[in-house]
């Protein structure tokens, strides 16, 4: 990993970051935000391993296709789809499985964490009386309809990222 590779993964990290938030406040994926992702993937590729660039397109695309076709279906939402394929673009063609998975373990956590913190506040009554008792995220939590799935990728986009200069870095020592 070089220093200018580094750098685009930090970048892509922030912007996935700031997607998570925007996910979790709004329900939105701004466009921006995957294309911004995307771009980054692509400069990656490009400096890593030109010759995979081909192949990763081809995932990627693949992946906005059938995440796509889901999103049509309202079985996800369309920035979620548009997220996950461009966050494909990252790892090389051999790494998206491992990224897949963290990204559905996380989203897995995710709609967990969503089951309990429903469960504590009806149990409790926080809908009505109770409310004050608990954070306002806990409660934002309790009042939505939806998991932000934004959220998912990025943790698992975070865990592989993280790994991977984990990895480097212990190469080079």
């Amino acid at each position: 990993m070089t220093y200018s590779v580094g750098c685009l993964w930090t970048l892509s990290l922030i912007v996935l970051g700031l997607a998570a938030v925007s996910d979790f406040r709004h329900r939105i994926l701004p466009n921006r935000m995957a294309l911004l992702t995307a771009a980054c993937g692509l400069a990656i590729r490009l400096m890593t391993d030109p010759r995979a660039l081909g192949w990763s397109i081809g995932i990627a695309l693949l992946l906005l296709s059938v995440l796509g076709a889901a999103a049509g279906r309202q079985w996800i939402g369309g920035g979620d789809a548009k997220l996950m394929a461009a966050v494909t673009l990252l790892m090389p063609p051999g790494g998206v499985t491992a990224l897949l998975l963290s990204i559905a373990i996380s989203g897995g956590i995710l709609s967990g964490l969503y089951l309990v913190a429903h469960a504590l506040t009806r149990r409790a009554g926080a809908r009505s009386r109770d409310a004050a008792r608990y954070p306002a995220a806990i409660l934002h939590i309790a009042m939505s309809r939806s998991v932000p799935y934004g959220v998912a990728i990025f943790a698992g986009a975070a865990f592989v990222g993280l790994s991977e200069a984990a990895r480097w870095l212990y190469a080079i020592s």
